[in-house]
């Protein structure tokens, strides 16, 4: 804050001679007199005009060439954005010929101007001839207040508490490059973005984490960016008390294993983005982003028609990532015959249209949501496909045994490219659906976040 003082310091003590000698020169009330001021100081340093890092609260002292009268002297003073003029406390000592000035509360990074009007503010009447002021800008305190955790370490790792139906608190952890859920009081108004990135069936939260920052890193959004990667534990991995999802319907909404749980996990996303969408804690946050490779695909896709919290938000975009994803929820029984190239319903699949594939016997989280608000939601809500050019193996993990996930496609980039002709076909002018091929990428988590592709989608939020 003390830069350039001694530079600027000659300048303005020589204004404040002009300013005094000019003062001294009019015309004066023969019984009144004149007032003049002597010095300013901010934080008992000399204040020169246009200060920046100016401490958010901070106090002012003006010294006169006599005494002010502090009835007349607190309707002269002001300390303005411009828009606005602030509170501020006022103390006078030595018989008043000295004003500290308290400001509590500025806000970071603005510019400010404190000055006081010109008038008879002097004790008996004394003449302040000309009006004085001085601009000065505070500190950024939000970016220097919080540093990231950029490692996929137990020290980026958070904690939610949820009640269950017995009033039990059970816990969540979530990896996060800030302290968003311990910190309960701090505005976070430096973050624009938030990623919420979900893994896939190793449940690995740390290596998802890890290939959102690098990417995050690379573009240099990692500080204004809020990161979290969500841990959907099992019995094996979860904490005392903590929730846990034994198979791998944790993708699709189901309740917690717990006794009488309760907690769907589309609850428990429901909850981070409440945290993150309160305009009062992230004022500045513009997009939201729920992205997921292989079952974390399988979560973003099903989440974004199911979730019933984007709906009591507003001014915030809501985007889904549905990268590599073997199997999609089909708002009817409608299914693409690649032998054939279109779209027919099939007859000899029993279940292919139960939950996750269609409506039928949907989790217990959409109990009371009708087939059709979940079609409205499906196709009026922000879902981009990023497809791997490579991944069409039919090894691995790609279920090829299901009739249900066999009709989605021969493979998972197929199954891609169906679920968005089947928007092409059936909702060409209201769907709100991309796709975007990712060239010469497989079955692989770190190649389809790191991408140029993903990347540039990114920064076309910014």
């Amino acid at each position: 804050m003390n830069k350039n003082i001694v530079k600027n310091l000659q300048r303005v003590l020589m204004g404040m001679v002009v300013l005094w000698f000019t003062a001294c020169s009019e015309d004066d009330d023969a019984t009144t007199g004149s007032l003049s001021v002597i010095s300013v100081k901010l934080n008992d340093v000399v204040f020169i005009d246009d200060m920046q890092d100016v401490p958010v609260n901070s106090t002012f002292e003006i010294v006169f060439s006599s005494a002010v009268d502090p009835e007349v002297f607190k309707d002269a003073v002001y300390i303005s954005t411009g828009q606005e003029n602030l509170p501020f406390t006022a103390q006078y000592l030595n018989q008043s010929t000295k004003v500290l000035i308290g400001l509590d509360g500025m806000a970071p990074n603005t510019a400010y101007t404190i000055g006081v009007d010109s008038g008879r503010i002097g004790v008996e009447g004394k003449m302040l001839h000309q009006a004085v002021s001085y601009s000065f800008t505070t500190e950024n305190t939000d970016t220097n207040a919080k540093t990231p955790c950029l490692s996929a370490s137990g020290d980026c790792m958070q904690r939610l508490e949820f009640l269950d139906n017995s009033e039990q608190s059970l816990s969540f952890d979530v990896y996060s490059n800030y302290d968003f859920i311990e910190d309960t009081e701090f505005v976070w108004d430096f973050i624009e973005k938030v990623v919420v990135v979900v893994h896939g069936a190793n449940r690995d939260a740390d290596n998802y984490y890890g290939y959102m920052i690098n990417s995050l890193q690379s573009l240099e959004l990692e500080e204004t960016t809020l990161v979290i990667a969500p841990y959907f534990q099992n019995n094996g991995t979860a904490p005392a008390n903590g929730l846990v999802w034994n198979d791998s319907r944790w993708r699709e909404g189901a309740n917690a294993g717990n006794n009488n749980s309760g907690i769907s996990s589309f609850t428990v996303m429901d909850s981070l983005v409440e945290r993150f969408s309160n305009q009062g804690k992230f004022p500045n946050v513009h997009t939201i982003f729920i992205a997921g490779h292989s079952s974390g695909a399988a979560f973003a896709q099903h989440y974004a028609l199911a979730n019933k919290v984007q709906a009591t938000i507003e001014g915030v975009d809501f985007q889904y990532v549905v990268a590599n994803n073997q199997y999609f929820y089909y708002p009817d029984g409608q299914r693409y015959n690649e032998d054939v190239a279109s779209f027919y319903e099939p007859m000899d699949c029993a279940g292919y249209d139960y939950w996750p594939y269609g409506y039928e016997f949907a989790v217990p989280y959409l109990d009371g949501v009708d087939a059709t608000t979940l079609t409205q939601q499906q196709v009026s809500r922000n879902t981009v496909y990023f497809l791997g050019s490579d991944d069409t193996s039919t090894e691995g993990t790609l279920n090829t045994t299901d009739c249900q996930a066999t009709l989605l496609g021969s493979n998972r980039f197929n199954r891609g490219e169906h679920m968005f002709q089947y928007m092409e076909t059936f909702y060409p002018t209201d769907h709100n659906h991309r796709k975007i091929i990712v060239p010469n990428v497989a079955h692989d988590g770190n190649g389809m976040f790191n991408s140029p592709e993903f990347k540039d989608y990114l920064l076309e939020f910014e």
